[in-house]
């Protein structure tokens, strides 16, 4: 009875051993998928990897674009002088001949005539075509060869020199037509393609991504473009910038090559967005150029600094706003009453979030159209109805009245002009700089010894701030011969004092 008693306690013992042994063994499995799980949700969930395989080729979008780019050559049997004599090259061109450079000169004893070349696309059946303004400019003659090397003269239909867009037409029917995208919807890093004929290689191909959008490569307040690194070179002005999609989102017309410093880059190409000359093309088609609005300002955005400073001092919230700079004499924007300093908030309520957004609304509101302006001053909420002028016409009495203005000279050996919009544009200096601009030194001048030359821009004398040719005028009509003077003169970027003796 012992022994069996004492047999029933060791296979108790064994079995209970054995349970032991079984719970530890499944802790252990257990324990290892409880610290993954806890691990697996201090994870946090991976983002689906992206599908970065680039188009195997492009050769269909290219094949059903091909019959729709053309190739332009235009004539133009004028100088280049104008009725003084001076060479209309050496001021008075744009953003687009300073990239691309006047066209050669054809030395000949014949009358003087100059050939250039570019490209342009179909956009209807019945042979209305795009390109750049520069193309055809001043051309007594276009000629226009189709893909399948039809040739035809072509009429030059409507042109805006400040977008570089021009529309021409030649006399055919059933033409191949390449359809026209939506530009806003492109982003940096999308593939594009560009069509042209550089150095009159025609259908020549490049394909690059957009490596930016809203670029300004002049100072017009207008600027707008594409950068993109598709190779675009002389002869592809004109020409169509492709989507995958196989639409126009782009007019290719600018290169840059260079910087003021001298260093060469590549993959600097600029491109006008089709839904700009979406915006153009029905004024350009019934009356040969586009009208604008014109308000008489010059304006310059709100960073986080100047929120600040309007919301420590006058306890507002900026969201934005375009703040005015300077405004023209004898223009809308003066009549109406808008001052320098002003922070303009709205147009017909329509938001401004930066300053190019007040340069977009109005230049697309029609001249004679009265609209409402919002803006802060000092900060108090104001707003004002402005009868919008004609923005070529404002410009164009800009410069008339720099002209006349400049024909004074000073003592001081300088010829100075107001700032206008070509001249901005020439010299690029932007459109947050106000002064005048210097158009001469007297090389016998004191001034001209200590370094200030033609292009820069004079915005204070002795002191005193200078915002118009007037400014300049009354402040150096104080300066007698021999007085010591303070100049702050910059190039748009960099400024410097300058100190020297009156002449």
């Amino acid at each position: 009875m012992k022994q069996a008693i004492k047999y029933l306690m060791l296979l108790s013992a064994a079995l209970f051993l054995l349970m032991v042994g079984f719970g530890l063994a499944h802790l252990k499995e257990l324990e290892p998928q409880k610290a993954n799980a806890e691990t697996l949700q201090s994870v946090p969930a991976q983002t689906p990897a992206l599908n970065l395989q680039p188009p195997t080729s492009f050769a269909d979008i290219v094949e059903r674009a091909y019959p729709s780019v053309v190739a332009i050559s235009a004539i133009s049997t004028s100088s280049g002088k104008d009725e003084q004599g001076e060479d209309e090259n050496d001021f008075s061109f744009g953003p687009f001949h300073f990239f691309f450079g006047p066209s050669p000169q054809i030395p000949q004893m014949q009358k003087p005539f100059r050939q250039s070349g570019g490209s342009g696309f179909i956009i209807s059946t019945d042979g209305y075509i795009l390109t750049n303004n520069h193309v055809v400019e001043d051309a007594d003659k276009v000629t226009v060869t189709l893909n399948d090397d039809r040739e035809f003269t072509a009429k030059v239909v409507g042109r805006d020199e400040e977008t570089d867009i021009a529309l021409i037409k030649i006399e055919a029917g059933g033409l191949p037509v390449l359809p026209l995208g939506n530009s806003d919807v492109l982003r940096p890093g999308d593939w594009v393609l560009a069509i042209g004929n550089p150095l009159m290689f025609r259908n020549t191909v490049t394909a690059g991504v957009v490596s930016a959008k809203g670029r300004r490569i002049s100072s017009s307040s207008l600027d707008d473009f594409i950068q993109t690194d598709a190779a675009i070179n002389f002869g592809n002005s004109g020409g169509p910038l492709i989507n995958l999609k196989g639409e126009a989102v782009g007019i290719n017309t600018a290169i840059q090559r260079s910087d003021a410093m001298g260093r060469v880059v590549e993959g600097i190409g600029f491109a006008i967005p089709i839904n700009l000359v979406k915006d153009e093309m029905d004024q350009l088609k019934t009356t040969g150029k586009v009208k604008r609005g014109y308000l008489g300002v010059q304006v310059g955005p709100i960073d986080s600094d100047a929120k600040e400073y309007q919301k420590s001092k006058y306890g507002i919230d900026l969201k934005g706003g375009a703040i005015v700079q300077s405004v023209d004499p004898k223009t809308p924007a003066s009549k109406a009453g808008i001052e320098k300093g002003d922070i303009i908030t709205s147009v017909d309520g329509k938001e401004i979030k930066e300053s190019k957004d007040l340069v977009r609304i109005i230049s697309r509101t029609a001249p004679g159209k009265s609209v409402k302006i919002e803006f802060y001053r000092e900060g108090k909420k104001k707003s004002v109805d402005v009868t919008l002028g004609d923005r070529t016409k404002g410009l164009n009495q800009e410069e008339s009245q720099s002209e006349n203005e400049s024909e004074k000279e000073a003592k001081l050996g300088i010829t100075v002009e107001a700032l206008t919009q070509k001249n901005r544009m020439y010299f690029r200096i932007p459109d947050d700089v106000s002064g005048v601009l210097v158009k001469n030194v007297d090389p016998k001048s004191n001034v001209f010894t200590k370094g200030l030359r033609q292009g820069e821009i004079i915005t204070e004398v002795n002191g005193l701030p200078i915002e118009s040719v007037s400014d300049f005028y009354k402040a150096v009509s104080k300066i007698k011969s021999g007085d010591m003077v303070s100049i702050y003169a910059t190039n748009g970027e960099l400024g410097r004092y300058i100190y020297f003796k009156a002449d």
